[in-house]
């Protein structure tokens, strides 16, 4: 895989959530699956090693793997890198505040949707084009989301996490594990709280080039979950560490080496199978040469798409949208997660956020490069 340039007490109680109102889901990458009925929802394809598979007969183009070593070697040149995760807060202006004055990101862009009341912020420590993002959506009218039991939290990398901690704390912000080792290693970590009730791991992590450096997500089976995404997803297992005195393990996953990209934590917990999703986390978008071979590579290897690869209505950036074992969202696509005004795609009175699975975007990378243009 080329890449682009670029904790314990892990449980959860699952909880119900609340229906996310009949508008407009988040951006880019947040509507290419929020459309999508369950019933429209294609059925689940495995191969073997002789398998061959095509895009649907309506694809713009004609996609063919011989085997699944033929899927493999094109996934691992395929040029991939995450481009930013995609979430729902309750007061857009309050939230990027405490981003902004006590995180130290930075806001890359902000839109607004009146017509289709809503309105989304990028946020970030560098440009879009070479670092890992952040994509809030303010749906009109609605303050507050169910952020369920299988999200974990966000990691951002600090000089200094003591100084960090005590400039939330002085900010009102909410501070749940004061700085102090991980337990089990020597990295200083701590832990706090957004507006939201979203968590971050602040870790110190001095001279950094990628501060907003994980997405934790909790998985109910890590094998199942770590073959899925080096196969599926190409992504790389950089590290794995089990903790069997706190009942849980960690996988990390990318698309480079973790002290300079951004990467999924998937942790398992021990006994533990099936977590509630909630409404408020949505997913990450993910850069992609080709998301017609991107599609078919998913369902080569048991993935489920819920958005076919094409472009997205009204525009020509292409995107594809699947499912990880888990029920967790990915949007490949040849960098199709930005979304101008054009690109809305309204939520189906059938499309419910409630406890639903979530997904990956990939998206077309020249497509996303035009978007920041």
């Amino acid at each position: 895989m080329r890449a682009l340039p670029a904790t314990a007490g892990r449980g959860a109680v699952a909880c119900a959530a609340a229906p996310v109102p009949r508008r407009s889901l988040l951006l880019s990458t947040a509507a290419a699956g929020a459309a999508l009925n369950a019933e429209q929802l294609p059925l689940r394809l495995t191969g073997g090693a002789a398998a061959k598979i095509r895009a649907p007969a309506d694809a713009a183009q004609a996609v063919t793997f011989t085997s699944t070593d033929d899927a493999l070697a094109w996934t691992n040149k395929d040029n991939r890198r995450l481009l930013h995760v995609v979430y729902r807060v309750g007061d857009l202006d309050k939230t990027i505040k405490f981003y902004t004055e006590c995180l130290g990101m930075k806001v890359l862009r902000k839109r607004d949707i009146p017509e289709e009341k809503y309105t989304n912020a990028f946020l970030g420590y560098g440009p879009e084009d070479s670092h890992f993002a952040i994509e809030l959506a303010y749906n009109y009218g609605v303050d507050k989301y169910d952020i369920g039991a299988g999200f974990g939290h966000f990691g951002i990398g600090v000089n200094d996490v003591a100084k960090t901690v005590e400039l939330v704390r002085a900010k009102g912000g909410k501070v749940t594990r004061e700085p102090g080792p991980v337990k089990g290693g020597k990295t200083v970590i701590a832990f706090v709280e957004d507006p939201d009730g979203y968590k971050f791991e602040i870790l110190e992590r001095p001279g950094t080039p990628e501060p907003l450096c994980q997405v934790m997500l909790r998985v109910g089976d890590l094998d199942r979950a770590i073959s899925f995404y080096e196969k599926a997803c190409g992504m790389e297992l950089l590290r794995k560490r089990d903790n069997p005195e706190y009942k849980y393990t960690v996988a990390m996953m990318g698309y480079g080496p973790e002290e300079k990209n951004a990467v999924l934590e998937l942790t398992y917990n021990y006994g533990v199978s099936e977590y509630a999703k909630g409404n408020a986390y949505a997913q990450i978008a993910i850069g992609t040469d080709d998301v017609y071979k991107t599609a078919e590579v998913v369902k080569l290897f048991g993935g489920q798409v819920v958005r076919e690869p094409g472009p997205l209505p009204g525009i020509s950036t292409k995107i594809t949208a699947i499912l990880d074992p888990d029920g967790w969202k990915s949007v490949p696509g040849s960098r199709l997660v930005l979304m101008c005004s054009s690109q809305i795609i309204c939520q189906s009175e059938r499309a419910k956020a409630v406890s639903s699975p979530i997904a990956q975007v990939f998206v077309d990378n020249i497509d996303f490069a035009k978007e920041l243009e």
